[in-house]
Protein backbone atom coordinates (compact mmCIF):
# COMPACT_ATOMS: atom_id res chain seq x y z
CA UNK A 1 0.00 0.00 0.00
CA UNK A 2 2.99 2.38 0.75
CA UNK A 3 4.32 2.06 -2.19
CA UNK A 4 1.23 2.46 -4.22
CA UNK A 5 0.63 5.33 -2.41
CA UNK A 6 4.78 6.87 -3.27
CA UNK A 7 4.27 5.84 -6.91
CA UNK A 8 0.82 7.71 -6.84
CA UNK A 9 2.47 10.72 -5.74
CA UNK A 10 5.18 10.65 -8.10
CA UNK A 11 2.92 10.71 -10.77
CA UNK A 12 0.43 12.91 -9.87
CA UNK A 13 3.39 15.60 -9.85
CA UNK A 14 5.03 14.36 -12.93
CA UNK A 15 1.41 15.26 -14.19
CA UNK A 16 1.16 18.46 -12.84
CA UNK A 17 4.71 20.05 -13.52
CA UNK A 18 4.20 18.74 -17.24
CA UNK A 19 0.34 20.85 -17.45
CA UNK A 20 2.19 23.77 -15.28
CA UNK A 21 5.04 23.53 -18.32
CA UNK A 22 2.35 24.49 -20.96
CA UNK A 23 0.51 26.64 -18.99
CA UNK A 24 1.15 30.72 -19.13
CA UNK A 25 2.31 32.73 -16.07
CA UNK A 26 -0.57 34.33 -13.67
CA UNK A 27 -0.66 37.70 -15.40
CA UNK A 28 -0.07 36.56 -18.96
CA UNK A 29 -3.14 34.98 -21.60
CA UNK A 30 -0.69 32.54 -23.41
CA UNK A 31 3.12 31.57 -24.39
CA UNK A 32 5.48 32.44 -27.22
CA UNK A 33 8.02 29.54 -27.01
CA UNK A 34 11.40 30.22 -28.93
CA UNK A 35 14.02 27.72 -29.36
CA UNK A 36 17.54 28.27 -28.34
CA UNK A 37 20.35 26.14 -30.01
CA UNK A 38 23.98 26.31 -29.72
CA UNK A 39 27.45 24.46 -29.45
CA UNK A 40 26.92 22.90 -25.65
CA UNK A 41 30.50 22.93 -24.47
CA UNK A 42 31.87 26.45 -26.27
CA UNK A 43 31.62 30.01 -25.28
CA UNK A 44 29.59 30.58 -28.36
CA UNK A 45 26.77 28.73 -26.43
CA UNK A 46 27.02 29.85 -22.68
CA UNK A 47 28.39 32.67 -21.51
CA UNK A 48 26.64 33.60 -25.17
CA UNK A 49 23.77 32.85 -26.72
CA UNK A 50 22.12 31.42 -23.70
CA UNK A 51 22.35 34.01 -21.52
CA UNK A 52 21.80 36.73 -24.18
CA UNK A 53 19.18 35.27 -24.81
CA UNK A 54 17.35 34.93 -21.23
CA UNK A 55 18.20 39.01 -20.86
CA UNK A 56 16.01 39.96 -23.58
CA UNK A 57 13.56 37.41 -22.45
CA UNK A 58 13.59 38.52 -18.94
CA UNK A 59 13.04 41.82 -20.22
CA UNK A 60 10.08 41.64 -22.32
CA UNK A 61 8.19 39.59 -19.89
CA UNK A 62 8.80 42.12 -16.92
CA UNK A 63 7.77 44.65 -18.89
CA UNK A 64 4.42 43.10 -19.73
CA UNK A 65 5.27 40.58 -22.34
CA UNK A 66 4.08 40.63 -25.89
CA UNK A 67 1.03 42.16 -26.98
CA UNK A 68 -1.18 40.69 -29.26
CA UNK A 69 -4.44 40.83 -30.42
CA UNK A 70 -6.05 38.36 -27.82
CA UNK A 71 -3.73 39.04 -25.04
CA UNK A 72 -0.61 39.44 -23.44
CA UNK A 73 2.20 36.68 -24.24
CA UNK A 74 4.58 35.76 -22.07
CA UNK A 75 8.13 34.62 -23.59
CA UNK A 76 9.40 31.11 -23.43
CA UNK A 77 12.65 29.38 -23.64
CA UNK A 78 13.95 26.18 -24.28
CA UNK A 79 17.61 25.24 -24.82
CA UNK A 80 19.10 22.60 -27.43
CA UNK A 81 22.25 21.74 -28.09
CA UNK A 82 23.57 22.17 -32.04
CA UNK A 83 25.95 19.13 -31.53
CA UNK A 84 28.80 21.16 -32.69
CA UNK A 85 31.28 19.04 -30.35
CA UNK A 86 33.37 17.08 -30.81
CA UNK A 87 34.92 18.69 -34.18
CA UNK A 88 35.64 18.29 -37.08
CA UNK A 89 32.32 19.14 -38.14
CA UNK A 90 30.12 18.00 -34.84
CA UNK A 91 27.80 15.32 -35.14
CA UNK A 92 24.73 16.65 -37.83
CA UNK A 93 22.55 13.75 -37.66
CA UNK A 94 22.07 14.89 -33.48
CA UNK A 95 21.69 18.42 -34.63
CA UNK A 96 18.54 17.02 -37.03
CA UNK A 97 17.12 15.08 -33.72
CA UNK A 98 17.42 17.88 -31.57
CA UNK A 99 16.26 20.10 -33.71
CA UNK A 100 12.93 18.04 -34.05
CA UNK A 101 12.92 17.65 -29.93
CA UNK A 102 12.54 21.21 -30.27
CA UNK A 103 9.79 21.38 -32.84
CA UNK A 104 7.93 18.24 -32.34
CA UNK A 105 8.58 17.74 -28.49
CA UNK A 106 9.00 21.30 -26.76
CA UNK A 107 6.67 23.37 -29.31
CA UNK A 108 8.72 25.90 -30.51
CA UNK A 109 7.04 28.13 -32.81
CA UNK A 110 10.69 29.77 -33.81
CA UNK A 111 14.37 28.97 -33.65
CA UNK A 112 17.48 31.05 -33.00
CA UNK A 113 20.95 29.65 -33.07
CA UNK A 114 23.07 27.36 -35.41
CA UNK A 115 26.61 27.47 -35.23
CA UNK A 116 28.65 24.50 -37.38
CA UNK A 117 27.82 24.57 -41.09
CA UNK A 118 28.04 21.31 -40.97
CA UNK A 119 25.11 20.62 -37.86
CA UNK A 120 23.06 24.02 -39.54
CA UNK A 121 22.85 22.36 -42.81
CA UNK A 122 20.29 19.36 -41.03
CA UNK A 123 18.95 21.83 -38.85
CA UNK A 124 17.51 23.54 -41.91
CA UNK A 125 16.16 20.53 -43.15
CA UNK A 126 14.24 19.69 -40.55
CA UNK A 127 12.77 23.27 -39.83
CA UNK A 128 11.76 23.02 -43.52
CA UNK A 129 10.33 20.35 -42.85
CA UNK A 130 7.75 21.12 -40.09
CA UNK A 131 7.39 24.73 -41.61
CA UNK A 132 8.95 26.72 -38.59
CA UNK A 133 10.88 29.84 -38.69
CA UNK A 134 14.54 29.28 -38.65
CA UNK A 135 16.56 32.06 -37.51
CA UNK A 136 20.69 31.66 -37.87
CA UNK A 137 22.92 33.00 -35.48
CA UNK A 138 26.30 31.96 -35.68
CA UNK A 139 26.77 30.33 -38.84
CA UNK A 140 27.97 32.60 -42.06
CA UNK A 141 28.20 29.94 -44.68
CA UNK A 142 26.85 31.56 -47.75
CA UNK A 143 24.90 28.15 -49.02
CA UNK A 144 23.03 28.38 -46.02
CA UNK A 145 21.10 30.80 -47.63
CA UNK A 146 22.05 30.80 -50.80
CA UNK A 147 21.18 27.43 -51.37
CA UNK A 148 18.02 26.92 -49.93
CA UNK A 149 15.82 30.28 -50.04
CA UNK A 150 17.65 31.31 -52.87
CA UNK A 151 16.79 27.88 -54.49
CA UNK A 152 13.43 26.56 -53.52
CA UNK A 153 11.85 29.67 -51.98
CA UNK A 154 8.45 27.89 -51.11
CA UNK A 155 10.14 25.11 -48.73
CA UNK A 156 13.09 27.56 -46.98
CA UNK A 157 10.78 30.54 -46.85
CA UNK A 158 11.17 30.66 -42.91
CA UNK A 159 14.38 30.64 -42.97
CA UNK A 160 16.42 33.86 -42.36
CA UNK A 161 19.69 34.58 -40.39
CA UNK A 162 20.21 37.31 -37.85
CA UNK A 163 24.01 37.03 -37.55
CA UNK A 164 26.86 37.11 -38.36
CA UNK A 165 26.86 38.97 -41.76
CA UNK A 166 27.82 35.67 -44.48
CA UNK A 167 31.40 34.32 -45.32
CA UNK A 168 31.67 36.40 -48.14
CA UNK A 169 30.81 39.63 -46.51
CA UNK A 170 33.40 39.10 -43.94
CA UNK A 171 35.73 38.50 -46.32
CA UNK A 172 34.90 41.46 -48.15
CA UNK A 173 35.81 43.40 -44.51
CA UNK A 174 39.01 41.78 -44.08
CA UNK A 175 40.28 41.99 -47.53
CA UNK A 176 38.53 45.67 -48.29
CA UNK A 177 40.51 46.86 -44.71
CA UNK A 178 43.67 45.14 -45.74
CA UNK A 179 43.56 46.92 -49.42
CA UNK A 180 42.42 50.39 -48.59
CA UNK A 181 43.76 51.25 -45.13
CA UNK A 182 46.23 48.50 -43.59
CA UNK A 183 48.20 47.29 -46.28
CA UNK A 184 48.99 50.96 -48.10
CA UNK A 185 48.58 52.77 -45.12
CA UNK A 186 51.02 50.90 -42.64
CA UNK A 187 52.22 47.70 -44.03
CA UNK A 188 53.68 48.79 -47.41
CA UNK A 189 55.59 51.90 -46.38
CA UNK A 190 57.56 50.17 -43.67
CA UNK A 191 58.31 46.44 -45.60
CA UNK A 192 56.92 46.84 -49.20
CA UNK A 193 59.82 45.23 -51.21
CA UNK A 194 60.78 44.65 -55.01
CA UNK A 195 60.19 41.07 -54.84
CA UNK A 196 61.17 40.34 -58.90
CA UNK A 197 63.58 42.94 -59.76
CA UNK A 198 61.10 44.46 -61.92
CA UNK A 199 61.16 48.34 -61.35
CA UNK A 200 57.58 48.61 -63.52
CA UNK A 201 55.78 46.52 -60.80
CA UNK A 202 54.70 47.77 -57.82
CA UNK A 203 56.49 46.92 -54.12
CA UNK A 204 55.04 44.11 -52.73
CA UNK A 205 54.52 43.26 -48.66
CA UNK A 206 54.96 39.42 -47.84
CA UNK A 207 51.80 37.90 -46.16
CA UNK A 208 50.73 34.77 -44.85
CA UNK A 209 47.02 32.90 -44.85
CA UNK A 210 46.31 30.03 -41.97
CA UNK A 211 42.79 28.81 -42.13
CA UNK A 212 40.44 26.77 -39.65
CA UNK A 213 40.18 23.39 -42.38
CA UNK A 214 36.81 23.17 -42.09
CA UNK A 215 34.01 23.77 -44.69
CA UNK A 216 32.94 27.64 -43.87
CA UNK A 217 36.76 28.83 -44.50
CA UNK A 218 37.54 26.83 -47.76
CA UNK A 219 36.08 29.39 -50.40
CA UNK A 220 38.38 32.29 -48.42
CA UNK A 221 41.09 30.44 -48.21
CA UNK A 222 40.94 30.08 -52.23
CA UNK A 223 40.31 33.67 -52.73
CA UNK A 224 43.68 34.59 -50.44
CA UNK A 225 45.48 32.15 -51.93
CA UNK A 226 45.38 31.60 -55.71
CA UNK A 227 47.45 33.43 -57.61
CA UNK A 228 45.15 33.76 -60.20
CA UNK A 229 42.18 35.73 -57.75
CA UNK A 230 44.20 37.18 -54.84
CA UNK A 231 45.43 40.54 -56.71
CA UNK A 232 42.53 41.23 -57.53
CA UNK A 233 41.33 41.24 -53.91
CA UNK A 234 43.84 42.17 -51.97
CA UNK A 235 45.67 44.83 -54.43
CA UNK A 236 48.56 44.56 -56.44
CA UNK A 237 50.98 45.55 -52.87
CA UNK A 238 50.77 41.65 -51.63
CA UNK A 239 52.29 38.64 -52.08
CA UNK A 240 50.67 35.58 -50.23
CA UNK A 241 54.29 34.13 -49.49
CA UNK A 242 52.86 31.16 -47.36
CA UNK A 243 50.12 29.46 -46.37
CA UNK A 244 48.10 26.63 -44.44
CA UNK A 245 45.33 24.89 -43.71
CA UNK A 246 45.39 23.96 -39.75
CA UNK A 247 42.83 20.85 -39.02
CA UNK A 248 40.24 21.65 -36.45
CA UNK A 249 41.64 20.99 -32.60
CA UNK A 250 45.07 20.87 -33.66
CA UNK A 251 47.10 22.75 -30.31
CA UNK A 252 50.61 22.64 -31.88
CA UNK A 253 50.63 25.59 -34.65
CA UNK A 254 54.36 25.67 -34.49
CA UNK A 255 54.95 24.13 -37.48
CA UNK A 256 53.00 26.23 -39.87
CA UNK A 257 54.08 29.60 -37.91
CA UNK A 258 57.20 28.72 -38.25
CA UNK A 259 56.50 28.70 -42.01
CA UNK A 260 55.26 32.09 -41.62
CA UNK A 261 58.78 32.96 -39.80
CA UNK A 262 60.81 31.11 -42.73
CA UNK A 263 59.05 33.16 -45.26
CA UNK A 264 59.58 36.80 -43.62
CA UNK A 265 55.97 37.43 -43.46
CA UNK A 266 55.13 40.31 -42.37
CA UNK A 267 51.42 40.02 -42.13
CA UNK A 268 49.33 36.95 -41.12
CA UNK A 269 45.94 36.76 -42.21
CA UNK A 270 43.98 34.36 -39.97
CA UNK A 271 40.74 32.41 -40.03
CA UNK A 272 39.62 30.37 -36.70
CA UNK A 273 36.32 29.85 -35.48
CA UNK A 274 37.30 27.10 -32.89
CA UNK A 275 39.56 26.07 -30.04
CA UNK A 276 42.87 26.48 -32.17
CA UNK A 277 42.96 30.17 -32.60
CA UNK A 278 44.00 30.28 -28.69
CA UNK A 279 47.28 27.99 -28.96
CA UNK A 280 47.91 29.52 -32.12
CA UNK A 281 47.97 33.28 -30.57
CA UNK A 282 49.91 31.54 -27.70
CA UNK A 283 52.62 30.32 -30.16
CA UNK A 284 52.45 33.36 -32.50
CA UNK A 285 54.42 35.15 -28.80
CA UNK A 286 55.71 32.40 -27.80
CA UNK A 287 58.02 32.17 -30.92
CA UNK A 288 57.92 36.27 -31.80
CA UNK A 289 56.68 35.74 -35.31
CA UNK A 290 56.90 39.11 -36.50
CA UNK A 291 53.75 39.23 -38.93
CA UNK A 292 50.99 40.95 -37.39
CA UNK A 293 47.54 38.93 -37.02
CA UNK A 294 44.52 40.06 -38.95
CA UNK A 295 41.57 38.18 -39.35
CA UNK A 296 38.94 36.15 -38.13
CA UNK A 297 39.51 34.38 -34.29
CA UNK A 298 36.21 33.84 -32.89
CA UNK A 299 37.43 32.84 -29.20
CA UNK A 300 39.48 35.94 -29.09
CA UNK A 301 36.19 37.78 -28.86
CA UNK A 302 36.11 35.96 -25.19
CA UNK A 303 36.57 38.22 -22.30
CA UNK A 304 39.13 35.43 -20.49
CA UNK A 305 40.91 35.42 -23.33
CA UNK A 306 43.97 38.13 -22.18
CA UNK A 307 44.21 35.72 -18.87
CA UNK A 308 43.91 32.51 -21.02
CA UNK A 309 46.82 33.23 -23.21
CA UNK A 310 48.57 35.20 -20.82
CA UNK A 311 48.82 38.51 -23.02
CA UNK A 312 49.77 36.71 -25.87
CA UNK A 313 46.76 37.75 -27.93
CA UNK A 314 47.84 41.41 -27.77
CA UNK A 315 48.06 43.35 -30.82
CA UNK A 316 45.72 40.67 -32.64
CA UNK A 317 43.23 42.12 -34.99
CA UNK A 318 39.92 40.30 -35.82
CA UNK A 319 36.47 40.96 -36.84
CA UNK A 320 34.06 41.53 -33.90
CA UNK A 321 30.81 43.40 -33.14
CA UNK A 322 32.00 45.17 -30.40
CA UNK A 323 35.56 46.64 -28.37
CA UNK A 324 35.77 46.71 -24.46
CA UNK A 325 32.27 48.74 -23.96
CA UNK A 326 32.91 50.51 -27.27
CA UNK A 327 29.78 52.45 -27.74
CA UNK A 328 28.66 51.34 -31.08
CA UNK A 329 25.00 52.62 -30.65
CA UNK A 330 25.68 55.51 -27.85
CA UNK A 331 23.42 54.45 -24.76
CA UNK A 332 22.65 50.77 -26.09
CA UNK A 333 25.76 48.97 -26.60
CA UNK A 334 27.10 49.56 -23.05
CA UNK A 335 23.92 49.14 -21.40
CA UNK A 336 23.90 45.64 -23.15
CA UNK A 337 27.55 44.78 -22.72
CA UNK A 338 27.28 46.30 -18.62
CA UNK A 339 24.24 43.86 -17.98
CA UNK A 340 26.21 40.76 -19.58
CA UNK A 341 28.92 41.32 -17.50
CA UNK A 342 26.95 41.74 -14.69
CA UNK A 343 24.93 38.14 -14.89
CA UNK A 344 27.81 36.27 -16.34
CA UNK A 345 31.41 37.64 -15.36
CA UNK A 346 32.05 37.30 -18.65
CA UNK A 347 32.17 39.24 -21.63
CA UNK A 348 29.60 38.41 -24.80
CA UNK A 349 30.87 36.91 -27.80
CA UNK A 350 29.16 37.62 -31.43
CA UNK A 351 26.16 34.20 -30.40
CA UNK A 352 25.38 37.02 -27.14
CA UNK A 353 24.88 39.71 -29.60
CA UNK A 354 22.51 37.84 -32.12
CA UNK A 355 20.46 35.81 -29.92
CA UNK A 356 19.70 39.40 -27.95
CA UNK A 357 18.56 40.54 -30.92
CA UNK A 358 16.71 37.56 -31.61
CA UNK A 359 14.68 37.55 -29.46
CA UNK A 360 13.63 40.95 -29.39
CA UNK A 361 12.76 41.10 -33.16
CA UNK A 362 10.68 38.02 -33.01
CA UNK A 363 8.86 39.96 -30.01
CA UNK A 364 8.86 43.09 -31.58
CA UNK A 365 7.64 41.41 -35.34
CA UNK A 366 4.23 39.60 -33.44
CA UNK A 367 3.76 42.58 -31.68
CA UNK A 368 3.33 44.78 -35.21
CA UNK A 369 1.40 42.28 -36.38
CA UNK A 370 -0.63 41.80 -33.50
CA UNK A 371 -0.63 37.57 -33.89
CA UNK A 372 2.27 34.54 -33.42
CA UNK A 373 0.77 33.67 -37.28
CA UNK A 374 4.30 32.64 -38.93
CA UNK A 375 3.04 33.79 -42.50
CA UNK A 376 2.34 37.44 -40.49
CA UNK A 377 6.24 37.34 -38.93
CA UNK A 378 7.30 36.20 -42.37
CA UNK A 379 5.56 39.00 -44.19
CA UNK A 380 6.60 42.12 -41.66
CA UNK A 381 10.41 40.47 -42.10
CA UNK A 382 10.10 40.37 -45.67
CA UNK A 383 8.70 44.34 -46.05
CA UNK A 384 10.97 46.36 -48.20
CA UNK A 385 10.79 49.22 -45.31
CA UNK A 386 11.27 46.65 -42.49
CA UNK A 387 14.30 47.91 -40.61
CA UNK A 388 15.11 47.61 -36.73
CA UNK A 389 17.68 49.42 -34.17
CA UNK A 390 19.77 46.68 -32.88
CA UNK A 391 22.67 46.95 -30.52
CA UNK A 392 25.49 46.98 -32.94
CA UNK A 393 23.33 49.30 -35.82
CA UNK A 394 20.25 48.91 -37.92
CA UNK A 395 19.83 45.59 -39.44
CA UNK A 396 16.87 44.67 -42.29
CA UNK A 397 17.16 41.48 -44.42
CA UNK A 398 18.22 40.35 -47.68
CA UNK A 399 15.52 39.01 -50.79
CA UNK A 400 16.91 36.27 -49.38
CA UNK A 401 16.57 36.54 -46.16
CA UNK A 402 20.37 37.22 -44.95
CA UNK A 403 21.78 39.71 -42.54
CA UNK A 404 21.73 43.07 -44.86
CA UNK A 405 25.37 45.05 -44.84
CA UNK A 406 26.31 47.67 -47.04
CA UNK A 407 29.70 48.82 -46.00
CA UNK A 408 32.61 46.55 -45.58
CA UNK A 409 35.48 49.44 -45.68
CA UNK A 410 37.52 51.79 -43.62
CA UNK A 411 34.62 54.09 -42.91
CA UNK A 412 31.15 53.56 -41.87
CA UNK A 413 28.74 56.03 -42.81
CA UNK A 414 25.29 54.64 -43.40
CA UNK A 415 25.41 52.48 -39.61
CA UNK A 416 23.59 48.81 -40.90
CA UNK A 417 25.01 46.15 -39.22
CA UNK A 418 29.09 45.46 -40.00
CA UNK A 419 31.60 43.13 -39.08
CA UNK A 420 34.21 45.49 -36.89
CA UNK A 421 37.78 45.02 -36.97
CA UNK A 422 39.10 45.03 -33.41
CA UNK A 423 42.51 44.57 -31.90
CA UNK A 424 43.51 43.98 -28.47
CA UNK A 425 45.18 46.25 -26.42
CA UNK A 426 46.70 46.28 -23.44
CA UNK A 427 44.13 43.87 -21.98
CA UNK A 428 40.84 45.31 -23.67
CA UNK A 429 39.21 44.93 -27.12
CA UNK A 430 39.31 48.28 -29.13
CA UNK A 431 38.11 49.27 -32.40
CA UNK A 432 40.56 50.00 -35.05
CA UNK A 433 38.54 49.70 -38.40
CA UNK A 434 35.98 51.82 -39.16
CA UNK A 435 38.58 54.73 -38.78
CA UNK A 436 36.00 57.53 -38.70
CA UNK A 437 34.28 56.77 -35.45
CA UNK A 438 35.27 59.05 -31.93
CA UNK A 439 35.85 55.60 -29.89
CA UNK A 440 38.05 54.04 -32.78
CA UNK A 441 41.59 53.52 -31.63
CA UNK A 442 45.09 53.54 -33.55
CA UNK A 443 45.65 49.87 -35.02
CA UNK A 444 49.02 48.95 -33.15
CA UNK A 445 51.78 46.61 -34.99
CA UNK A 446 54.11 44.44 -32.53
CA UNK A 447 56.92 45.99 -30.88
CA UNK A 448 59.61 42.83 -32.13
CA UNK A 449 57.97 43.54 -35.52
CA UNK A 450 58.59 47.02 -35.50
CA UNK A 451 60.79 47.84 -32.30
CA UNK A 452 60.90 51.31 -33.11
CA UNK A 453 58.18 52.44 -30.69
CA UNK A 454 58.78 56.13 -30.30
CA UNK A 455 57.87 56.56 -33.67
CA UNK A 456 54.22 56.76 -33.04
CA UNK A 457 52.85 57.92 -36.59
CA UNK A 458 55.12 55.40 -38.04
CA UNK A 459 56.61 57.51 -40.38
CA UNK A 460 60.19 56.32 -39.83
CA UNK A 461 61.58 59.61 -37.61
CA UNK A 462 61.04 60.77 -33.97
CA UNK A 463 60.09 63.89 -34.04
CA UNK A 464 58.01 66.65 -32.83
CA UNK A 465 54.51 64.90 -34.28
CA UNK A 466 55.45 62.13 -32.18
CA UNK A 467 55.71 64.17 -28.91
CA UNK A 468 52.72 66.30 -29.41
CA UNK A 469 50.77 62.75 -29.99
CA UNK A 470 52.22 61.47 -26.67
CA UNK A 471 51.30 64.20 -24.63
CA UNK A 472 47.79 64.90 -25.64
CA UNK A 473 47.76 60.76 -24.34
CA UNK A 474 49.90 61.57 -21.31
CA UNK A 475 48.36 60.14 -17.93
CA UNK A 476 45.75 57.63 -19.78
CA UNK A 477 45.13 53.41 -19.30
CA UNK A 478 43.42 51.09 -21.06
CA UNK A 479 39.57 52.39 -21.71
CA UNK A 480 40.52 56.21 -21.32
CA UNK A 481 38.79 57.84 -23.80
CA UNK A 482 42.47 59.29 -25.09
CA UNK A 483 44.36 56.04 -24.29
CA UNK A 484 45.87 54.54 -27.28
CA UNK A 485 48.35 51.63 -27.10
CA UNK A 486 50.78 53.22 -29.69
CA UNK A 487 51.60 56.03 -27.28
CA UNK A 488 52.91 53.32 -24.35
CA UNK A 489 55.96 53.49 -26.17
CA UNK A 490 57.89 51.00 -24.16
CA UNK A 491 55.39 48.29 -24.12
CA UNK A 492 58.36 45.74 -23.80
CA UNK A 493 58.71 46.58 -20.39
CA UNK A 494 54.80 45.74 -19.50
CA UNK A 495 54.75 41.94 -20.99
CA UNK A 496 53.67 40.29 -18.16
CA UNK A 497 51.16 40.48 -14.94
CA UNK A 498 50.56 42.98 -14.17
CA UNK A 499 50.48 44.58 -16.92
CA UNK A 500 50.69 47.97 -15.34
CA UNK A 501 49.56 49.66 -19.02
CA UNK A 502 50.01 53.58 -19.07
CA UNK A 503 51.25 56.41 -20.80
CA UNK A 504 53.55 58.27 -17.83
CA UNK A 505 56.76 59.91 -17.25
CA UNK A 506 58.92 56.70 -18.63
CA UNK A 507 57.54 56.81 -21.98
CA UNK A 508 58.00 60.47 -22.29
CA UNK A 509 61.60 59.86 -21.13
CA UNK A 510 62.58 56.98 -23.41
CA UNK A 511 60.98 59.42 -26.57
CA UNK A 512 63.25 62.64 -25.34
CA UNK A 513 65.99 60.56 -25.67
CA UNK A 514 64.82 58.63 -29.15
CA UNK A 515 64.13 62.41 -30.18
CA UNK A 516 65.52 63.33 -33.66
CA UNK A 517 66.07 59.53 -34.44
CA UNK A 518 65.16 58.74 -38.34
CA UNK A 519 66.37 55.69 -40.80
CA UNK A 520 65.40 54.31 -44.06
CA UNK A 521 62.25 52.25 -45.09
CA UNK A 522 61.55 50.01 -46.16
CA UNK A 523 62.65 48.26 -42.88
CA UNK A 524 63.90 44.32 -44.01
Amino acid sequence: MKEKVIVTTVLTMLLVGAMLSILPTLGFDGQIKIGIIGPVGLTHYSPGMKEAAEMARDEINTAGGVHLSDGDYEIVLEFGNDHTLPPPGGDPDAAALEMERLIDVEGCEVVIGGFRTECVETMIEVAADYGIPFIINGASTDQLITDTVGADYERYKYLFRINPVNSTVLFQTIAANLRYYIIPQIMLPLYGHDLDGNAATPDQVRIAVLTEDLEWTLLMHTYLTNPAIYPGVLGPNVNVTYSGRIPDGTMDCSPWLQGVKDNNCRLMIHVFSGVTGIPLMVQWKAMNVSAVPVGINVLSQVGTNWATTGGACNYETFLGFSGTRSPIVPGVTEVFWDNFVALTGEWPVYTAWGAYDGVYMVAEAMEATGTKDKDALLAYLEDPGYERQGLNGKFRFTSLHDVFCNEVGPTWTQGFVRAMLVQWQATKMEVVIPIDQTYTKAFVLPYWEYPHTCDTNYDAKVDIKDLVLLIKAYGTYPCHPRWTLRYDVNPAAEDSPPWPFKVDIKDLVLLIKEYGTYWSLPLP
